[in-house]
Formats: structure tokens, sequence, C-alpha cells
């Protein structure tokens, strides 16, 4: 008996003691910031007040940098991919020996929008690659190609020279541009309109295909000046957008003779996302 009475006297004992210790859960309810402060001072409504709430950097808010007197500089990213015509519209030796041709480009954008988040400021980097064929108008070249422990030379001493097959460029580049948004700020929920601009350089390999003889290969570099103009929409938590993109670009040369420059003009047709 006086063990049963020990065993239930000990029972109660730390329920009681679980009811005083324990302590109640939160009645109010989490309720994100609507705006960061531009003072200093925190907010009472701040996700900081509420020590089991998420951060603002872990749920991305997108007000992330402080710019010259207090003002915010939302910060966006966006990934694309373009493809379309390319057109050789001057340049020396090589351009003229080439077909339309076809680029196609993939990359990532990042934006810095003002306050409004009507413009930004971009720096893009992407990768693009140019295929064209050549126009076989039976204009050959004389060059010198090595081979293993030999040496083979074409239209020199009677030999013929070669002609081009194909021509293949592949480069990395670096940009930098403006942005405009015309109908809507960049959050807008509607659809949205805008327009960009933007200047670069490239550098890259480039491989040259004959019809006579193996491939040769070189280093390029190059310059473009760009613009486009999208169309964008919200699509849950991102938004898409699709739009055209003309580009003038020099690439210097001298895979062919000691001026093989190639000048053309892209129209490329993009979409990608922004978040």
């Amino acid at each position: 008996m006086n063990m049963t009475r020990s065993i239930v006297l000990a029972v109660l004992f730390c329920l009681s003691a679980s009811a005083v210790w324990a302590q109640p859960a939160s009645k109010t309810p989490y309720a994100p910031p609507t705006a960061l402060p531009r003072n200093g001072d925190l907010p009472a409504e701040s996700s900081l007040a509420y020590p089991g709430a998420l951060s603002d950097w872990i749920v991305y808010r997108r007000e992330c940098c402080e710019g010259r007197h207090g003002r915010l500089t939302p910060l966006y990213t966006e990934l694309y991919l373009s493809a379309g015509p390319s057109f050789p519209v001057g340049g020396t030796t090589l351009s003229r020996e080439l077909q339309t041709g076809w680029s196609i480009a993939g990359g990532a954008r990042v934006l810095l929008f003002d306050e409004p988040l009507t413009r930004a400021w971009v720096v893009d980097l992407h990768l693009i690659n140019t295929n064209e064929s050549g126009i076989n108008n039976g204009r050959r070249f004389p060059l010198t190609i090595f081979r293993t422990n030999t040496r083979q030379d074409f239209g020199v001493n009677g030999t013929p020279g070669l002609t081009v097959k194909n021509s293949n460029r592949t480069l990395f580049g670096v940009g930098f541009g403006r942005e405009w948004y015309l109908a809507g700020n960049a959050d807008a929920e509607g659809p949205k309109w805008r327009f960009g601009v933007d200047v670069g350089g490239r550098y890259g390999s480039h491989n040259l295909a004959f019809n006579e003889t193996r491939h040769i290969t070189d280093v390029i570099g190059s310059l473009y000046v760009a613009g486009h103009s999208d169309l964008e929409f919200l699509w849950r938590d991102m938004f898409l957008h699709a739009g055209l993109r003309l580009e003038w670009a020099y690439t210097w040369s001298d895979i062919l003779q000691r001026k093989s420059d190639v000048q053309e003009l892209s129209l490329l047709f993009a979409v990608g996302v922004r978040y």
C-alpha cells in the first residue's frame, strides 16, 4: 500500500511541475515586415522582433542594399537563352566567304534597380556559339598546315589552295548595360514591357574547316553592341520574359590570313526568367 501511494504522489508531483514550468505558446502570429528601415532603426513589425521567425535574408526579401542617403537598391537575378540567324555584313577576307549562320547564347544577368523599380543597371555573363557554312564560291586560299612530323603546304608551288567549308566560333562574354520599364515597374503583377541596351567584350576560340583537309583552330576576341525589347509576365514567384534582341559584333581573327575579321548582325529570339 505504501509503495502504491508513493508512486501516485511522484506522478502527481511531475505533472504539477510541468504545468508550472511550461511556457505558453505565443498567440501573436508572425507578420512579415512591409518595408526595410531607412534610418537604421528596427521597425516594430520586423521579423527580428520574433525570434522564432525566419529572417528577411532567408526568405529573400528583394530590398537588399543600401545606397547613398539611405536609398534602397533592389537586386534581381535573370537566366536567359537566345537563338537566331546571324548575317555576315562586313569585315575582311573570311567574312566574305561565309553564308548566313545561326547563333545560340545562354547566360545570367544581375539587375540593380533604382528604388521605384523602373530602371536598372545590368551586368551580363554569357556563352555564345555561332556556326556558319562557307559559300562554296571556289575561291582558294594559301595555307600551311602542320601535321605529325610533317608539314603540308596549300596554294604554293602549283598546289591548289583551300576552300572554306564551315566556321564555328565559341566565346565567353561580359557585358554592361541599362534597362528601362515602360509599362509598370519591375514588381508589378500585370504584363510589363521593357527595353535595354548593353555593350561588352568576348574571348574564345574559332574552328575553321576546309573542304580539302582537316580543320584548324585559333584564339579570337570580339566586341559587341546590342539592344533588346521584352514582355514580362508574373508566374508564381518569378517573372517570365520573351522578346527580341538585335546585336552587332566585330570579331578579330587571323585564322585564315593575317586579317580574317568577321563583322555580323544577329537577330535573336530570347526567353528567360527573373527572380
